[in-house]
């Protein structure tokens, strides 16, 4: 009964005919997907081939029919143009560029990813300016990737450059560069605003020209940081009359020192304005009068005594710097000292940490202009971006500049924030306008796992498709709730496997836990089960549909731990470890 109804299969005229021959009708089972339960009906005994029609990727399907259930993936190998030719029609075109620093593989077709902000300017020229922003939520590989462009641009030759790392972060991958750590804060280092970075010296091998070209530059980078720096204490910028009056005080004290060759400090500057010394009292209009003197320059005193006193900002910047930058090998500031309640401290210490790095880079480029070094390429890092915009005023406006010149200093930059949103926190209309065009400005746009709801925002600035805004929201979701289990359960290889002589015997497996590398594996999760967002980015230029990929850390990057941001909880993992081991 059931065979009869299948066999009523209403089909449309065949050359004229109202009824469908036998052929017709295997032909429109073949086309619908049915399985043949037993042979048609006839007195013919087989279905010709022609019948069937055309074959499918994987045979003719239907049961009996040979059709293949597993395709085996067939083996890609990459090479060039050159190397492949011969193998026409079977290559393809790669869907990214192989140039910069290996970052992991494409999450469609299996192929490498290469990125970095200098190699796509300066070689591929696919950007108009070395620099790019990195952008997810907090534990997804932000801070990674970052780390991840500065090693492969160190081994390419451009030193990472990390002026202001407040939380610490990036200190370990410098040591093991062979980098300088400059440790700041409370007690622990000092930087003087006044300190020239080599360029007293630098300027004694150039020519006429450039020495005086690098001691205006010099005169002016001191002149920009006092006043930023007597901005954030007095909560409002200097007037009209009292920059006149520290520009003049600066160039006296650079003339007296000049003679010396020694460094000035911040108390040298307070006492040539003590000094009351012609040049100066010209510019403040005193008259010739020495209370009206003393009267004009009060603030100017009282801000500069701060400065040089014994309280927080005395103790940072009254001091010669604890440590000289070296534009030869990488270096950092280590700020993870300095309290995040300290806004003003953060603030004021991180715009000297540019203001000496940047005269470094200064220096350095104008040495190469007059031969007497080799060119040197510098990348500078910014993460915690939102952190860095809110420590103060004048930082904004740092940060914009550096999108804006990082061509004509010769420097590449990485900026990394965790949403759009935290450019838009910083305090000040005008400084919330700065703060949304430094992303714009970016030729490289790295995004990772972000909330639905960040979606609009972010779209102002990169143009991104319905499936890649899904994609982006998908990858910040959390991995599986049972990723260890109940505590209270255990299971062994042997609720699934049959035990073989390769397995574990309890001591033995207590003696590889007694390593702590091992120990640190095998107790986090993180290793089997990651989040399904974590090290995994889209890559996008302009407009133009975005490279998904993975980021993979190699055996060298997983023993030296430069990625690990969570030492702290595993230095716990690894005492339970080995008390599990004792007992």
């Amino acid at each position: 009964m059931k065979q009869k109804q299948r066999d009523q299969i209403i089909l449309p005229a065949s050359r004229g005919n109202a009824t469908t021959t036998v052929l017709d009708r295997a032909f429109a089972r073949v086309k619908l997907g049915k399985v043949f339960a037993r042979p048609p009906r006839t007195g013919s005994t087989s279905v010709t081939a022609k019948a069937l029609g055309r074959p499918g990727p994987r045979g003719h399907k239907g049961r009996g029919l040979g059709e293949a259930q597993l395709l085996h993936p067939i083996r890609e190998m990459r090479g060039t143009n050159y190397q492949v030719c011969g193998l026409f029609p079977f290559p393809m075109g790669g869907g990214s560029p192989l140039e910069g620093v290996p970052l992991g593989r494409n999450l469609l077709s299996g192929e490498p990813v290469c990125c970095d902000p200098i190699s796509w300017f300066l070689k591929l020229r696919v950007i108009s300016n070395p620099s790019a922003f990195v952008m997810a939520n907090p534990g997804l590989g932000k801070s990674s990737m970052l780390r991840r462009m500065a090693i492969g641009l160190a081994a390419f030759g451009v030193w990472p450059l990390i002026l202001g790392d407040i939380k610490g972060e990036h200190v370990a991958m410098i040591e093991h560069l062979g980098g300088a750590v400059l440790p700041l804060g409370r007690g622990v280092g000092h930087i003087n605003p006044l300190d020239d970075c080599g360029a007293v010296a630098a300027a004694k091998l150039l020519s006429p020209a450039r020495a005086e070209e690098l001691l205006d530059e010099l005169h002016s980078r001191r002149r920009s940081l006092i006043a930023s720096l007597i901005a954030i204490l007095r909560k409002k910028p200097l007037d009209e009359r009292e920059e006149s009056i520290l520009d003049r005080c600066l160039t006296v004290l650079e003339t007296r020192h000049a003679e010396s060759g020694t460094v000035p400090v911040m108390a040298d500057l307070r006492q040539v304005l003590k000094d009351k010394p012609v040049e100066v009292r010209e510019v403040a209009l005193d008259r010739g009068d020495d209370a009206r003197y003393e009267a004009i320059t009060e603030g100017l005193e009282s801000s500069l005594n701060s400065l040089c006193g014994s309280g927080a900002f005395g103790q940072m910047f009254a001091h010669p710097s604890t440590n000289r930058i070296d534009a030869s090998r990488p270096m950092v500031f280590d700020l993870s000292r300095i309290s995040q309640t300290e806004s003003d401290l953060r603030a004021a210490t991180l715009m000297a940490c540019w203001s000496a790095g940047f005269g470094t880079v200064t220096t350095s480029n104008m040495l190469a202009d007059d031969g007497v070094i080799e060119r040197q390429r510098f990348l500078v890092i910014l993460d915690e971006l939102w952190n860095t915009l809110a420590a103060g005023p004048g930082i904004v406006d740092q940060v914009n500049a550096l999108t804006r010149l990082n061509r004509e200093w010769g420097v590449g930059q990485i900026m990394a924030s965790h949403t759009p949103s935290d450019l838009m926190a910083v305090r000040g209309e005008e400084d919330r306008a700065k703060a949304k065009g430094i992303m714009d400005r970016c030729g490289i746009k790295i995004l990772g796992g972000l909330a639905k709801s960040e979606m609009p925002l972010l779209t102002e600035s990169v143009p991104l498709s319905m499936r890649e805004q899904e994609q982006l929201a998908a990858w910040q979701d959390p991995p599986a709730w049972n990723r260890r289990g109940d505590e209270a359960l255990e299971y062994t290889n042997d609720d699934v496997y049959a035990p073989t002589d390769q397995a574990f015997t309890d001591d033995e497996l207590t003696q590889w836990l007694a390593d702590e590398e091992n120990a640190a594996w095998y107790f986090d999760d993180r290793t089997t089960t990651p989040p399904p967002g974590q090290g995994k980015f889209f890559i996008k230029v302009g407009s133009r549909a975005g490279i998904p990929f993975a980021m993979e850390f190699t055996p060298t990057e997983r023993r030296s731990q430069v990625h690990d941001t969570e030492k702290k909880w595993h230095e716990a993992k690894s005492r339970a470890a080995q008390e599990r081991g004792a007992r």
